[in-house]
């Protein structure tokens, strides 16, 4: 059976973007009328027809769904609690709304992935975890009348987005640990290029340096370690970190997944936390408080319940409501970060 004919193929045989068809579709005056006409020719000529029904569906149906768009980041825990977040909310909500999960496998397939979920018109809303839409993509949402709001490891201004910054982030972690008389502290972070895109590790990384030079230590790049982000790497490169010499004092990790990876192989190699050396980490899940990890709170569970509220209010007042913001982030210490046995402590 010959493929039904989509919008990407619309897109290629004009010569223009997704969103540019997508803005023809919903009968935006942004498009010039050249444009507009030779993109109604490759319709005819592919044989394309947009899904009529689904796009005008009424919004007040028993079910509604919001819908959560995201890459493939299950592994990372910060999503489960984020999720857990929304999940809350919408279980405890007056109206029957359902939760739809859209990934993808790298931001590269963002853009095509929006523009499908914006035809078929299966959510009222949607949430979009760790991906930064284009000035097209937001303009596309908007023509569309679909309310949006990213939950995001970064802070945004021109679009809707519940977020927080890391290079402050990671300029507290840091600067903590310098508060405990560490001056060779290592970083374990995410590859510069891991899930191309997604700007978190560099972000806390860059926290990173710059609590470093405020404190008068120089940038040691050999003290940097970084790979794809699951718990394997964090433990080779811990492995990697003790052939050092000197060892660091402490350790700042990216996340408490990264920080609970390197205590594991610090305490097989016989050193003790945080006796012998100190680890933080970044994201408070909720087993760090259990295993008394010393990290910074950025309240990812929180962001999924002001997201999903927000949404709602969209919804349900057809009107923009007010973007919430995050409490401030916050260094929890706990048991795992000490003076370094160098310093003394009464001096």
């Amino acid at each position: 059976m010959t493929r039904k004919p989509t919008i990407r193929d619309v897109a290629r045989l004009a010569g223009v973007g997704i969103g540019t068809v997508s803005r023809v579709l919903n009968h935006s005056s942004q498009v010039s009328s050249s444009t507009r006409e030779r993109i109604l020719a490759a319709m005819d000529e592919l044989g394309y027809r947009p899904n009529v029904v689904a796009r005008h569906l009424p919004r007040r149906t028993t079910f509604q769904n919001i819908g959560v768009l995201t890459p493939i980041l299950f592994s990372y825990y910060s999503f489960s609690e984020r999720l857990r977040g929304v999940q809350s909310v919408l279980q405890s909500h007056r109206s029957a709304y359902e939760l739809m999960l859209f990934s993808i496998i790298s931001p590269a397939r963002f853009h095509e992935r929006l523009m499908e979920i914006i035809h078929t018109r299966t959510i009222d809303g949607l949430l979009i975890i760790d991906l930064v839409p284009t000035t097209s993509d937001i303009d596309a949402l908007r023509v569309a009348g679909l309310p949006f709001v990213g939950l995001n490891h970064v802070m945004r201004g021109d679009w809707p987005c519940i977020g927080t910054d890391n290079i402050r982030g990671g300029q507290m972690a840091t600067r903590t640990l310098i508060d405990y008389g560490h001056r060779r502290i290592a970083y374990l972070g995410d590859n510069a290029d891991d899930l191309a895109g997604f700007v978190t590790g560099d972000e806390r990384l860059k926290g990173y340096r710059r609590a470093l030079e405020a404190g008068g230590i120089a940038y040691n790049p050999r003290l940097v370690f970084r790979g794809p982000h699951d718990v394997q790497t964090a433990r080779q490169l811990t492995h990697r970190l003790l052939q050092l010499k000197p060892l660091p004092t402490a350790i700042f990790a990216m996340s408490d997944t990264q920080a609970m990876a390197a205590i594991a192989v610090l305490n097989e190699a016989g050193l003790r936390v945080p006796d012998d050396i100190s680890v933080i980490g970044y994201d408070d899940l909720e087993i760090s408080q259990q295993i008394g990890l010393t990290t910074v709170r950025h309240h990812l569970d929180l962001s999924g319940k002001l997201g999903t509220e927000y949404l709602l209010a969209c919804i349900e007042e057809n009107a923009d409501a007010p973007v919430p913001m995050l409490p401030p982030l916050q260094v929890i210490v706990r048991r795992t970060v000490g003076v370094p046995r160098e310093v003394n402590i009464n001096a």
